[in-house]
């Protein structure tokens, strides 16, 4: 909880300082699906919640929301972060610090950690962690090619570097 709350400060201050006439900010959710822990196997559904503010004196007609969401690969020796799923949509914000709210659809996420099962009467075996665990967002307001309002979690931050 404590890591959600300083990611949201973060991207409140990094967005308002970015655009002074448009922020962003985002608060990524969670739902657990499923949970095997015998077999160490989880499943996560992530979506993000989204409030653009306009603060200029027009309304903004048209503007897109990119938003993308961020997975790592958890197979051993594939150190990677991929996106997992992004899209796009078509929004409108009225003028004088009135602000939007949108939903992105929600993404599983499926991984399994490491963890030993029994394979005998005295052995075991190492299974290692695979699948795809979430790792962060992106996201960005954009009027044509101009990028109006920008928030990105700062695990994904570091890797876009």
């Amino acid at each position: 909880m404590k890591t959600r709350l300083a990611i949201l400060c973060t991207l409140l201050f990094a967005s308002a300082a970015m655009a002074g006439s448009v922020t962003v900010t985002v608060k990524p959710e969670v739902e657990k699906k499923s949970t095997d822990l015998v077999k160490e196997e989880y499943v996560t559904a992530h979506w993000l919640r989204v409030r653009i503010t306009n603060y200029t004196g027009t309304k903004l007609e048209g503007v897109t929301l990119k938003w993308a969401l961020y997975a790592a690969n958890l197979r051993r020796g594939a150190d990677t972060l991929a996106v997992e799923k992004s899209g796009e949509m078509t929004v409108s914000v009225d003028s004088s610090g009135r602000y939007v709210d949108i939903e992105t659809p929600k993404v599983a996420f499926d991984y399994v950690r490491t963890h030993s099962e029994r394979s005998g009467r005295r052995s075991y075996k190492l299974v290692e962690e695979s699948g795809k665990k979430y790792h962060g967002f992106h996201v960005q307001v954009l009027s044509g090619s101009q990028v109006l309002g920008e928030a990105v979690s700062e695990s994904v931050r570091k890797h876009l570097k």
